[in-house]
């Protein structure tokens, strides 16, 4: 009732079933299936479902999301039939829904493991796959008393991981059916890099002048942030991207930030302010061109929100040194020195002073954080080879 993000996982649940049924009663097409936790997962799924939909025209896409912040944002997503809330996992609900939904083949990415849904899938012999997922030695499958989470893994036909060290940890627990894929993450960035169009209120907001995106952002970031935006070091527009969109909490922050703040939504657009709040979903991937810096929030929360958006387009990335090393692209760029985790604003400052007061340093890491990106790309060609010999070879050729 108090919780926005539940509320609307609720609400969302109690219509779930109408519009499976509207979507589905009178579909002729075959289906592919593919579920996402929530928005970052679908960036991940998102490469497999261009190339699956360019090389099946005639099969139905569903896409399945399990929280708010995914399907709110991505429930009209082109090239895409139908998205919808996943009914809560359950004997019955997985049943009823593959009775309804009928896919031919199922992608889950990277997290998730429903007991249920997965059981009737292998019981039906539906061919269903876990994409760029990637495992750690204090997951319940490696526990002595994790036998049941283990015999979910055998519900999957294949399973597509990212990285040498979870294959090796699969291995251990005698689960074979493992092929190293790679990170369906990078072909993601790179195709905004070669798609994205420039946002025209970013642009009249910027001007000529240069600029740091401060991405998907939480209070704890702000509090290192702010006394940076208001030091007065740099010449900069900054702009700011909430990772969740609370009016009250901008308002915080805008109180505490002395130079001219202008806000993307709901006000006039003021282009002599310093800062830009953008109050809107769906725009960050689009800010990051251009940039020279990029702060990524969640590091000193939960864990570190999505860096390769940002390395992609070759700004220095830096974000908070608590919560970013179970990331393993985070860890990479690191240790390619192409990115920077900070423990407070001075920190901070002194890391761009120095970059930026050097135009080689500035200059090369733009260079060697698109190549490191490029040169992880891959893994939607090696999902798609698994689905071609399963499926077949593209039917409209």
């Amino acid at each position: 009732m108090f919780h926005s993000k539940a509320k609307k996982w609720n609400d969302g649940q109690k219509h779930v079933w109408e519009g499976l049924q509207s979507a589905f009663e009178n579909n002729n097409k075959p289906v592919a299936w593919f579920h996402t936790a929530s928005m970052g997962e679908f960036e991940q799924g998102k490469p497999i479902i261009d190339a699956f939909s360019a090389e099946y025209p005639d099969y139905f896409i569903l896409v399945t999301f399990f929280s708010p912040s995914g399907y709110e944002v991505r429930k009209n997503a082109p090239g895409i039939d139908y998205v919808s809330y996943l009914p809560f996992d359950g004997a019955s609900t997985s049943q009823r829904f593959l009775d309804l939904v009928r896919p031919s083949m199922v992608f889950f990415v990277k997290y998730e493991f429903w007991h249920f849904y997965l059981s009737e899938l292998k019981n039906r012999k539906i061919k269903t796959i876990l994409v760029s997922a990637i495992f750690r030695k204090n997951q319940l499958f490696f526990k002595w008393y994790g036998g049941f989470f283990r015999n979910i893994l055998g519900s999957f036909d294949q399973l597509f991981v990212q990285d040498e060290s979870s294959k090796e940890m699969l291995n251990s627990i005698d689960v074979r059916h493992v092929t190293l894929g790679g990170d369906t993450r990078f072909d993601r960035v790179l195709s905004n890099l070669r798609s994205v169009q420039p946002w025209s209120l970013c642009s009249d907001f910027v001007g000529e002048n240069e600029f740091v995106v401060l991405g998907s952002v939480w209070e704890a970031d702000m509090e290192c942030l702010i006394p940076i935006i208001n030091s007065g070091k740099f010449p900069f527009k900054w702009l700011v991207v909430p990772h969740e969109i609370n009016e009250a909490e901008l308002k915080s922050w805008e109180s505490k930030i002395e130079i001219p703040v202008s806000y993307s939504r709901g006000k006039r657009l003021d282009a002599n302010a310093k800062v830009l709040f953008v109050n809107e979903m769906g725009q960050l991937s689009s800010l990051y061109r251009g940039a020279l810096f990029a702060y990524i929030g969640g590091a000193f929360g939960a864990g570190l929100h999505n860096t390769l958006e940002a390395a992609v387009f070759g700004p220095t990335v830096f974000f908070g040194n608590k919560n970013f090393k179970k990331f393993k692209e985070a860890v990479e760029l690191v240790n390619l020195g192409l990115a920077f985790p900070i423990g407070n604003s001075q920190e901070l400052i002194e890391k761009m002073l120095e970059i930026y007061h050097s135009e080689d340093l500035l200059v090369n890491k733009q260079v060697q954080s698109r190549q490191y990106v490029a040169s992880q790309a891959g893994a939607t060609d090696c999902v798609m080879h698994y689905v071609r010999k399963n499926l077949g070879q593209n039917h409209a050729q």
